[in-house]
């Protein structure tokens, strides 16, 4: 899920997925975004796997590797077949959703990094205890920010 603010929750929410501590994701369906903003991805990775058993050497006791999982997430905007942009890598080892047995990633790019224009967003994120991994797509536009805008504030009419 991709949004472009974040706003306090409602009390008695604690099924939704899009709330974590206490602020709530507003999705954004059209994938229009001004560069002040932010860009806020919310994705979960369902039962990751968790490392197994190895022998140390031939003949000797499987040592227990350690029960967590390794998940490892990026988010690359390209302009093109051009990069433009590569948030820092993440790394997960443990479900930060153990009710829905998943793992949660929350990133928050400025969209500050990025020139106007249209980017194609690859979402990276690899199971390395599993081998397996996705690559998602999806299309964003960058607007140039609006110069004099109050953030809030209904749109100007003409008279």
């Amino acid at each position: 899920m991709i949004g472009g603010q974040v706003k306090d929750a409602g009390k008695g929410e604690k099924k939704n997925p899009l709330i974590r501590d206490g602020k709530e994701l507003v999705p954004n369906i059209t994938h229009v975004f001004s560069a002040d903003q932010h860009l806020y991805l919310y994705y979960e990775i369902y039962d990751p796997a968790k490392p197994g058993k190895t022998a140390a050497v031939a003949g000797a006791q499987p040592e227990e590797k350690k029960p967590g999982i390794r998940l490892l997430s990026s988010v690359q905007f390209f302009n093109g077949k051009v990069k433009a942009f590569e948030t820092p890598l993440v790394e997960l080892h443990d479900l930060t959703a153990a009710d829905r047995k998943a793992a949660a990633f929350q990133l928050d790019v400025p969209l500050s990094q990025l020139r106007p224009g249209y980017y194609t967003c690859q979402v990276n994120v690899v199971d390395d205890a599993a081998g397996t991994f996705l690559f998602p797509r999806f299309a964003l536009l960058v607007k140039p920010p609006v110069v004099g805008a109050v953030v809030g504030a209904p749109p100007a009419t003409q008279r």
